[in-house]
């Protein structure tokens, strides 16, 4: 399984949400079977982790390596199982990129918007890892 998680950017919750299910998959002993990445839903992204978020993710013991953010594409598209956003606009302009949903692999990882926390991303990577948490149960 190839799961696809996309924020705005690709340089914040995205990216978070991909190194928070990249440890969980591991410690499950699954990384044979679930692959995941990250992209952005707006046009030309670029840039690298965010400072902020690399911090939250070395205070929480969240394993990551280097990141150069790029924007979804059709390819993207064909080639995931499942595309998991982090708010309700990426579901919009995910749609938009790749021409609609017509496979049904884009979603929320919450059912509702993950914030994006300046103040030290803790309410960030909670929604983000109750997400994956929940997401590695239902696809494990």
């Amino acid at each position: 399984m190839k799961i696809l998680f996309v924020c705005s950017g690709n340089t914040g919750r995205s990216p978070m949400a991909q190194f928070v299910m990249q440890k969980l998959v591991a410690d499950a002993g699954l990384s044979d079977k679930i692959s995941v990445a990250s992209a952005a839903s707006k046009l030309n992204a670029s840039g690298g982790l965010h400072e902020g978020i690399a911090a939250k993710l070395r205070a929480e013991n969240i394993p990551y390596g280097e990141h150069a953010a790029h924007t979804v594409t059709s390819e993207d598209y064909a080639a995931s199982d499942l595309i998991v956003c982090m708010d309700a606009g990426n579901v919009e302009q995910v749609k938009a990129i790749v021409g609609g949903d017509s496979a049904g692999k884009i979603q929320m990882l919450l059912d509702k918007d993950i914030p994006w926390d300046k103040n030290g991303f803790a309410v960030t990577y909670e929604d983000i890892l109750r997400g994956c948490k929940a997401l590695l149960e239902k696809i494990a």
